[in-house]
């Protein structure tokens, strides 16, 4: 398999997946896929710039940051999120698990490939650690943002002072 097939399936595939992802769950954890993104791109590009990693292959139009940061890091939490969600502890457990075989053993085999130029192992298990808690908190709070208003009722009888009939004695004083 050529590196360009691998570069454009981690981009593909993963958005792929969301087809098997029910529609309501997509839109609940999207926010929070989209959030690890953004974090990603901050970690790769400080990983560049601290000599941490050097990417040597890519895809056009992506000059810099890899596909997989596009691909993965955006869709994996969605995932995560919505088989984990609501136990902090299991969420936890498995993305360390996670960050440890994508730290550890996937960026390596990247390297060995000749995608890139990979001395951090380190310091991508810390980051993406801190992104997932991070993530989780953001998620708690968008939970609270959406979560429905209580519904006041009100009697049927009231209406807006402009809409009340006039009593008998001011509608005789008009006419």
């Amino acid at each position: 398999m050529s590196n360009q097939v691998l570069l454009w399936g981690t981009l593909i595939v993963p958005w792929l997946t969301l087809f098997f992802m029910p529609k309501e769950d997509v839109k609940r954890y999207m926010a929070a896929g989209l959030l690890s993104a953004i974090f990603c791109i901050i970690v790769t590009e400080a990983g560049i710039r601290y000599g941490w990693w050097a990417i040597l292959e890519t895809t056009y139009p992506f000059a810099v940051i890899p596909t997989y940061t596009y691909g993965f890091f955006p869709i994996a939490p969605m995932w995560l999120f919505k088989y984990t969600y609501g136990s902090f502890g299991v969420y936890l457990a498995i993305d360390t698990v996670l960050n440890i075989i994508f730290a550890f053993a996937i960026l390596p085999w990247f390297g060995s490939r000749g995608i890139l130029d990979f001395h951090g192992g380190l310091a991508v298990f810390i980051f993406e650690s801190l992104i997932a808690i991070i993530l989780y908190s953001f998620q708690i709070w968008q939970e609270g943002i959406f979560a429905p208003s209580e519904r006041t009722y009100f009697s049927s009888n009231l209406q807006p002072a402009a809409a009340k009939p006039l009593d008998q004695d001011e509608q005789d004083k008009n006419q």
